[in-house]
């Protein structure tokens, strides 16, 4: 269906906000705001989402598209079920607490995986009005909703998005059997025209980061010096790859022998092989990779089966146990014991000093650590949120800042992106690395102690400072309630009947009565008993009415 021309959409003022905000040239909130009024004003055709390329433009988008919007009356169960778990587990003042009133939801990386799942079923189910996003969206999006609004077709670093993720996001406007066309609208700017022919590319090329880096050094007049590039930063990636390899094979002359074929399992080598006017970049690539081998091979026994139980490269490894080595105090087996580790006076602290020292940690660390911080407010907050600290208190705590809005929004996001996206991901991943390169012999430990420590980044992850509480977190418990479940798991079910069994404890959570939620929920939490039921059911995908 062609449409030509200029065609008006909605009331002449579908948000409450002077023009000058809305058309300011070359303002990207500006675009937002235009986002947010498109939304606004086709969300009465059903769900609609709008896309911004930064937090900060969500929480403006979502804020202005609620002011637009009547309270819904009746408020559904399901949005006071939301409402009633953000209060309890981030803040009563949390902003998305006050827009759900309106149906306007939010979903980015300043939010938790189970906030960002219960966004995600409220627009499924048709409760929200407008659901308010960064492009994470497009991992998270598998249903059908009535329209999709952009603020731009590029991330905020200023790459196009990827024609993947655009028609994944586009392909979900038009529901069956309800809306017979699904509407599609990128905020225009200042270069309508560069919008035309990026919607014009309906596939593109899928690009190799390997490829991509050797078309630089090509650029560059570096490409013969490959092997001597090899060792920056942005090839490590690659260096873990050729190291995986070696680990594998364990037999320099096997690596060499096999490291074409090797390469052919990339997609970055085969594309560069078969085009003949490439070759000479899959050449350069192949000689580096024998010369890596021989280096490889000549490093200390098992620094290559530790890259293997890593992830680290080979220099991250040897950095790590070169920092683990100089500690003041050497670690032992109950240092690594979680009432230690994240207790007062615990270690947390020299292991998060090491992984500060390690290139491959710290670049994924360095801004929570904060300038002139050390490891000292990245371990205090990783210590808080393993001890049950609210999120509220550490966004007060480490993240307040004096432009702040009253309810600290802005401080909120802050917290929830240092633990959901940097402690509860690479803090998560660094602890479970750094045991194994500790020089821990977890052959000469008992069953509960190796298992407690297996245990320590399962606790980082989900923030709770039990085994119990961690099996009811896996079966996605709210945090909030997973210490209180999980002490009445241990009273209920005996060790020997299978307590440590994940299957286990989803049948105890399943058969768990009405008065046994009640009896086991915070004192001061918003939800009630049959909330926190009704809440774990959504969370663990089993039907809810």
């Amino acid at each position: 269906m062609s449409l030509e021309g200029t065609h008006r959409v909605g009331g002449v003022r579908p948000i409450d906000v002077p023009k000058s905000r809305v058309v300011a040239p070359g303002k990207q909130k500006g675009l937002g705001l235009q986002t947010a009024a498109m939304a606004s004003v086709m969300s009465a055709r059903g769900t609609s989402i709008a896309i911004a390329t930064k937090i900060p433009t969500v929480w403006s988008m979502a804020e202005q598209a609620a002011q637009s919007l009547s309270r819904l009356d009746p408020v559904p169960w399901s949005i006071r079920l939301v409402q009633d778990f953000l209060r309890t587990e981030v803040s009563p003042t949390f902003q998305p607490v006050s827009t759900l009133e309106k149906g306007v939801g939010v979903h980015h990386a300043g939010l938790s995986d189970d906030a960002r799942t219960l966004m995600e079923w409220l627009a499924e189910t048709g409760a929200l009005k407008i659901l308010c996003a960064t492009t994470t969206i497009a991992q998270g999006i598998n249903f059908p909703v009535s329209s999709v609004f952009l603020q731009s077709h590029k991330y905020p670093y200023g790459q196009e998005m990827f024609p993947r993720e655009f028609w994944n996001l586009a392909g979900r406007a038009g529901r069956i059997q309800h809306d017979s066309v699904g509407v599609i609208g990128l905020a225009g700017g200042s270069d309508p025209d560069s919008l035309v022919k990026f919607v014009s590319r309906s596939t593109g090329a899928l690009v190799s980061r390997l490829v991509s880096q050797l078309n630089e050094l090509d650029a560059q007049g570096q490409l013969a010096k490959l092997s001597g590039v090899l060792w920056q930063d942005q090839w490590e990636d690659f260096r873990c790859y050729v190291a995986h390899l070696w680990a594998e094979k364990k037999n320099l002359d096997a690596v060499l022998s096999d490291s074409e074929q090797l390469l052919r399992q990339t997609f970055g080598f085969t594309s560069l092989w078969s085009d003949p006017s490439q070759r000479e970049k899959a050449d350069a690539l192949l000689n580096a990779t024998l010369a890596y081998a021989h280096k490889l091979a000549d490093m200390p026994k098992g620094i290559a089966e530790l890259v293997g139980s890593t992830g680290f490269s080979p220099e991250g490894v040897t950095k790590a146990m070169t920092q683990l080595s100089t500690l003041e105090s050497q670690l032992k087996p109950s240092d690594w014991a979680p009432e230690s580790l994240f207790g007062e006076g615990g270690r947390i602290a020299d292991l998060y000093g090491v992984m500060l020292n390690v290139p491959q940690l710290k670049r994924h660390l360095d801004d929570v650590s904060g300038e002139g911080h050390g490891n000292r407010r990245i371990s205090e907050i990783t210590r808080d949120w393993v001890n049950g600290k609210a999120i509220d208190l550490i966004a007060r705590e480490y993240f307040s800042r004096e432009t702040d809005d009253e309810g600290g929004t802005g401080a909120i996001t802050d917290a929830c992106r240092a633990i959901y996206r940097t402690i509860s991901l690479s803090g998560t991943w660094s602890i479970a690395a750094l045991s194994r390169v500790s020089g821990l012999d977890f052959e000469s430990l008992s069953e509960v102690q190796h298992r407690r420590i297996n245990a320590l980044p399962a606790m980082i992850y989900h923030g709770v400072r039990t085994e119990d509480a961690v099996l009811m977190r896996m079966n996605a418990a709210p945090r909030s309630i997973a210490e209180n479940l999980g002490e009445l798991y241990r009273k209920t079910v005996r060790e020997d009947d299978g307590r440590y069994s994940v299957v286990q404890a989803r049948e105890f959570l399943k058969n768990l009565g009405d008065n046994e939620w009640h009896r086991v929920r915070p004192a001061d939490s918003a939800l009630t008993g049959d909330g926190y039921k009704r809440l774990w059911r959504v969370l663990a995908g089993e039907a809810v009415s």
